[in-house]
């Protein structure tokens, strides 16, 4: 037997900040994506009971990456250097996907019994995807090693590999 569920978003969301003064304005009083923005969000899961006491679970989840704010130029001004950003939440990080499964053993299925209780092993993030949580830079020292630049963009990623798990569940 195989269940499962599907669930779809498209959503956009948007802040505008105007004001009669300059130095409160962001971008110039134009309509940009909030920090929130995420036109696709997508949900897979799928149980597939595979006897009366073993069944297997996976979930996918997809969303597109989150808005940011990159540095675009810089330059040297009166003996300091300066950084023009671009417009407020002008890129993305790269989109967010991951997958999970799970294998489940129930050791009693009598209805009637006091005592029920399953052993769950899972994997979670099963392909090991590095989804980025938020992007910095971080000053460099230009070198031949790192094509004379300045800073380096660093991708951080909360969980980058795969993470397995035991589960014991019981009912009374």
């Amino acid at each position: 037997i195989v269940t499962g569920w599907l669930a779809y978003t498209w959503s956009r969301l948007f802040k505008k900040m105007d004001s009669p003064f300059d130095e409160e304005r962001i971008n110039r009083g134009e309509w940009y994506p909030s920090e929130y923005d995420k036109p696709h969000d997508l949900s897979v899961f799928l149980n597939l009971r595979l006897s009366r006491r073993f069944s297997l679970s996976s979930t996918f989840l997809y969303s597109t990456g989150r808005p940011v704010t990159y540095p675009e130029q810089r330059y040297w001004f009166a003996g300091r250097e300066t950084i023009v950003y671009s417009d407020r939440n002008k890129y993305r990080l790269p989109d967010y996907h991951r997958l999970d499964l799970s294998l489940t053993y129930e050791g009693s299925i009598k209805r009637k019994k006091r005592w029920r209780d399953s052993w769950t092993f899972s994997i979670y993030n099963v392909y090991g995807r590095k989804n980025p949580f938020s992007v910095f830079y971080e000053r460099q020292t230009p070198t031949i090693y790192n094509d004379f630049r300045g800073y380096e963009l660093y991708r951080f990623s909360v969980v980058g590999v795969p993470i397995p798990s035991f589960t014991y569940n019981f009912w009374f």
